[in-house]
């Protein structure tokens, strides 16, 4: 944490060298803090967002999220687009500012990284905010006129989702039946990506792992067949078709613990569905209003497979990673997707 929280204070320090005491100080308590203190109404928090956007130029800084640490950014005013980004802002702003956790190391040790930047008043101003109870900070005037900060702090996963949650609510204004398709990596968040839009917008989420197919279907050499193992027949007239047609949704999962059907599961029809997983985007598929594409470093993957799989992690190191990224050349999946989004670094 310590050589993380010191690169960041290098980054900043090169890219705003104007920076005064109180304006690493803010840096810190945000980092530590983050904007739970900013907590309040939403229409309070929309009313705010909207004024501001109407002073952003484009010589405001920052102009792409900075990543500030324990899991935080700074998201630039200036990439809410519309109105409806604007509330898309203020809505994952009040999330949060409820959801965050305060970090360790804490605000002394991250004062400490600074002795070595030799930074003029420093200790001085560090001492009055210690006898102060590190209340909240404003940045400098001089950061202020050098720099025009107009941002707002996001976790850092809900920065690197945000265009895609925008892309949605614009679609969702003009369509009343969207269904995405989200296909990627193993590892590199599908499901969390899914898991996190419908926590915000109200959808049906389809899992393309009940839709494997029993042992028993599987054609000689299905390992080889991108997407062999998938009944894609069954996910067509089962979910597709109806949910095209406004319908609601009845199938069975499949269990691949127990290499057999579960018992029915019933959706109401919704606007918007998601369809996730591996091999969601194969071309034997209807097209999708929107498709998204996760990737994630193989390094990164890894970790996160060792510790969601255990002892399993070698059958997706073996088999089901080589397979993905046959399938995913097959038919240029990563290249056809409409929005490729990496989470190599989303959650630290």
């Amino acid at each position: 944490m310590n050589n993380m929280f010191n690169e960041i204070l290098r980054e900043q320090k090169m890219l705003y060298p104007r920076m005064e005491p109180q304006d690493y100080g803010k840096l810190i308590y945000q980092s530590e803090f983050g904007p739970r203190h900013l907590a309040e109404d939403m229409q309070i928090i929309l009313s705010e967002i909207n004024r501001e956007r109407a002073e952003v130029s484009q010589d405001s800084y920052p102009q792409t999220p900075e990543f500030i640490g324990n899991g935080l950014c700074r998201f630039p005013l200036s990439m809410c687009r519309s109105d409806r980004d604007g509330y898309l802002l203020a809505k994952l702003f009040a999330l949060t500012a409820r959801r965050h956790h305060v970090s360790k190391p804490g605000v002394l040790e991250k004062l400490s990284l600074l002795k070595e930047f030799s930074i003029p008043g420093m200790d001085a101003w560090a001492e009055k905010w210690r006898e102060e109870g590190y209340p909240a900070v404003h940045h400098s005037r001089a950061y202020r006129e050098a720099y025009q900060p107009h941002y707002r702090l996001l976790r850092r996963d809900y920065a690197g989702y945000f265009p895609v949650l925008s892309e949605i609510y614009k679609m969702m204004e003009r369509k009343k039946n969207i269904i995405i398709g989200i296909d990627g990596r193993c590892g590199s968040g599908k499901t969390t990506l899914a898991e996190w839009i419908q926590s915000i917008l109200p959808c049906n989420r389809i899992h393309m792992d009940d839709f494997y197919l029993p042992q028993s279907k599987r054609q000689e050499g299905w390992t080889e067949i991108p997407g062999g193992n998938i009944d894609f027949s069954r996910l067509i007239s089962e979910v597709l078709r109806p949910i095209h047609a406004g319908e609601a949704v009845c199938y069975r999962r499949y269990c691949c613990s127990k290499d057999k059907m579960e018992e029915e599961m019933y959706m109401p029809f919704r606007n918007l569905t998601i369809v996730e997983g591996s091999y969601s985007h194969h071309p034997s598929l209807p097209p999708y209003d929107l498709k998204i594409f996760i990737t994630c470093s193989l390094q990164e993957r890894k970790r996160r497979l060792m510790e969601r799989e255990g002892s399993y992690f070698t059958m997706f190191l073996d088999r089901w990673m080589p397979m993905e990224e046959h399938y995913f050349r097959s038919f240029a999946i990563e290249e056809n997707s409409d929005l490729q989004i990496d989470t190599s670094e989303l959650f630290l």
